[in-house]
């Protein structure tokens, strides 16, 4: 339960109308010069009654948080910003106070340790059901038996380590320091932790918060930039804080700037403008709140603002492997996020998609390395997977150098050394809960994941030890190795397409990447599964050449394949070749002309082509005035011989043999030789051919409907059919 409790003055309706004419007048005053003086909103006090076990079990012989955790007072109705805060444990009880961590967080974000680590460790403190107010004007909390009182806040130790979801805590010592200035409305919580076994506590009145704030006529905005929100060590970093007020600037006061809550530089006054602005380069690897608090002048309330800088190790580049050295620090106590987190390589300048990468960690140590889980992203976060998960066993491992290699012969085993794995993630462990900005996990689990991406951009190691009581580091750093290749373009042309037989063809491949020539690898040109010559170096133009003359009539599928290299991936075309068969003249010459009947004659053919003369291929002699059909009606009428005249199935053959287009030859007598054909039937068929090529027809023919017929035929034409 949470009560709300107004230990000052009452806001009555009187004290509301007020507050709106003071703040109206001291809108005026701003307005005409003459600035008033703020006044208090308060005290007031938000309780949160709700008993407090610490730690949560109970029991004396546990340690971790308190329940709840956190306990929650939401504040509202206050006006103005903080000037003062007081908290108070009401009816604390413990056997050892030394050893409660007691963590106030404010609605931005702002916290304070207000009591941890009390007194002399030898000498133990302790409460019982006393009420402590933490005030920054009391003295601190000593040992012994700590009574009702106000103190100030007390922590004596080391660094706290309060788990997720709390915070780190800030380096702020006192209530003022932590929260003046801020906004109080909103959720405060209290995150209580039992750092130690053996002792056992409550809170059973719950806690107290007393606020008092400053109202002023005039709220004021505090805007802080970077110069560059994701700097690297070293460099320069400009911050500017620019403070405004109703829309003008506020140019008088100065404005502090502070990193992760710890003051750096002297106050800076604001200009004209409004403007205050400092420069650091003493920035450590990792991310920082950076905070800019206005003063506050008179008439003005005090404000700040914040910006996010992300600050890395520079990237160490040498060929293809990209470094971070920068240390990662796992923590020592308790689940929680390495520092850095993440720890970022930037990959530039690699062109064309990536085909492997391997990672290494240089100088891992831990005291049980089953407990880490180091996830690598890459610039596209839904590609990342697990370099290691709940794997590595649980004994030490010490500055130990992991390489992971997907073609690594093995996994990480239970007792690691340095040398090269595979990413091995062990999924029957415990379930891993990569805290933001970690992405989620993509499930993949081979480096292989990143291949065909861009290398180029932010690569993150995120690093996570996901159990109590141990911690370790990657002392070195880490690095990686990207291969890549650029796509590249194949162009075949070929010079003179078509061409003819025996004609020399050049073909040219020209091989391009991102529009520019490739200077490197070799053109093998084929045709099918034939290669047609050796592989051709690619020349400084991007181009390769092949010249044949050996292709034969037809149409041709040549293809140039490009083979690649090692940062240029493979390409190919292909064409068609058309191949025509080369245009010849056929001479014809007589030994006689004219000549007699009976005359032995010698017809000679001459074929040239190109004014070559052509060494291949059959002529075919033929008399005119002998149609195909008369030559079958007189082998059968004369010789006994029976054929058929006309193309028939054979027309393809005719066609080629023939001369396209002429009237006179346009049919051809095919003559079929069957399996009981004998060589005295060829014999008789060629002689009867002869005999008509040379002399003719013995006998008169007339054209009938029925096609050529002898004249005056004698023979018995009515003589029965033999089936």
């Amino acid at each position: 339960m949470v009560a709300h409790t107004r230990r000052s003055v009452a806001i009555t309706p009187a004290r509301r109308v007020l507050a709106v004419v003071s703040a109206f007048l001291l809108v005026i005053g701003w307005q005409l010069g003459h600035p008033l003086t703020a006044f208090a909103d308060g005290p007031t006090t938000f309780s949160n009654t709700s008993s407090i076990a610490i730690p949560a079990t109970g029991t004396p012989n546990q340690i971790g948080p308190g329940s709840p955790y956190p306990s929650n007072i939401t504040v509202s109705g206050m006006a103005g910003a903080v000037s003062k805060v007081q908290v108070r444990f009401n009816a604390l009880t413990h056997s050892t106070l030394n050893d409660v961590d007691a963590l106030v967080v404010a609605p931005s974000g702002e916290n304070l340790v207000v009591l941890s680590d009390i007194g002399d460790p030898n000498t133990l403190a302790f409460a019982n059901n006393a009420t402590l107010t933490f005030d920054d004007a009391g003295p601190a909390v000593s040992a012994g038996n700590v009574a009702t009182g106000t103190y100030r806040p007390t922590n004596t130790g080391s660094t706290d380590a309060f788990a997720s979801p709390a915070p780190t805590a800030s380096n702020q010592t006192t209530l003022a320091g932590a929260f003046t200035g801020i906004d109080p409305n909103g959720s405060w919580q209290l995150f209580i932790v039992d750092d130690a076994s053996g002792d056992v506590g409550t809170m059973a009145g719950g806690w107290s918060l007393i606020i008092t704030t400053e109202v002023a006529a005039v709220a004021t905005t505090t805007t802080v930039t970077s110069s560059d929100t994701t700097s690297t060590t070293g460099s320069s970093v400009t911050f500017t804080a620019t403070v405004r007020a109703g829309g003008a600037p506020v140019t008088s006061g100065t404005v502090q700037f502070a990193a992760d809550g710890t003051n750096f530089g002297t106050p800076v006054s604001v200009n004209s403008s409004g403007v205050a602005t400092v420069s650091t380069s003493s920035l450590t690897e990792g991310t920082h709140l950076i905070r800019g608090t206005f003063s506050g002048v008179s008439g003005f309330l005090t404000s700040n603002g914040t910006v996010s800088q992300r600050v890395d190790n520079a990237t160490t580049i040498n060929d293809r492997t990209y470094c971070n050295a920068g240390p990662i620090t796992v923590p020592t106590s308790g689940v929680g996020a390495a520092q850095p987190y993440p720890s970022n390589i930037f990959v530039t300048g690699l062109t064309g998609q990536i085909t492997k990468v391997t990672a290494q960690l240089r100088g891992v140590s831990h005291t049980a390395p089953i407990d880490l889980d180091i996830l690598l992203a890459g610039p596209t976060s839904t590609r990342n997977l697990f370099l290691m998960s709940d794997a590595g066993g649980q004994n030490p491992i010490s500055n130990l150098n992991l390489t992971f290699d997907d073609a690594a012969g093995s996994a990480l085993g239970t007792s690691p050394t340095s040398g090269t794995y595979r990413p091995t993630r062990i999924t029957d462990e415990t379930a891993e809960n990569m805290p933001a900005p970690a992405p989620a996990l993509s499930g993949a689990t081979a480096l292989s994941t990143f291949d065909g991406q861009t290398a180029n951009g932010t690569w993150s190691l995120y690093v996570l030890d996901d159990a109590t009581g141990d911690g370790g580091g990657i002392s070195g750093g880490w690095c990686l190795t990207i291969a890549s290749s650029s796509p590249t373009v194949t162009t075949l042309a070929a010079s003179p397409n078509p061409s003819s037989v025996g004609q020399s063809v050049t073909f040219t491949a020209t091989v391009t990447s991102g529009g520019s020539p490739v200077t490197a690898g070799t053109v093998q040109f084929s045709e099918g599964a034939t290669a047609l010559g050796a592989p051709v170096t690619v020349a400084a133009d991007g181009t390769a050449t092949l010249t044949t003359s050996t292709l034969a009539a037809g149409t041709h599928t040549i293809t140039a394949s490009y083979g690649g290299t090692a940062s240029l991936q493979e390409s190919e075309d292909e064409l068609s070749q058309v191949v025509n068969r080369v245009v010849s003249t056929t001479t014809l010459t007589s030994s006689e002309n004219p000549s007699e009947v009976g005359d032995a004659l010698t017809f000679t053919a001459t074929v040239t082509a190109g004014g070559a003369p052509v060494t291949t291929g059959d002529v075919t002699f033929t008399v005119d005035g002998l149609d195909s059909q008369l030559v079958a009606a007189a082998l059968s009428a004369e010789h006994g011989i029976g054929v058929r005249a006309g193309k028939f199935c054979a027309h393809i053959l005719v066609d080629t043999l023939l001369e396209e287009g002429s009237d006179e030859h346009d049919s051809a007598v095919r003559v079929s030789a069957g399996l009981a054909s004998t060589p005295e039937h060829v014999a008789r068929l060629v002689a009867a051919v002869t005999a008509l090529a040379a002399d003719g027809p013995g006998a008169e023919y007339e054209l009938t409907q029925q096609g050529w017929a002898p004249v005056d035929d004698t023979r018995e034409l009515d003589a029965p059919l033999p089936w």
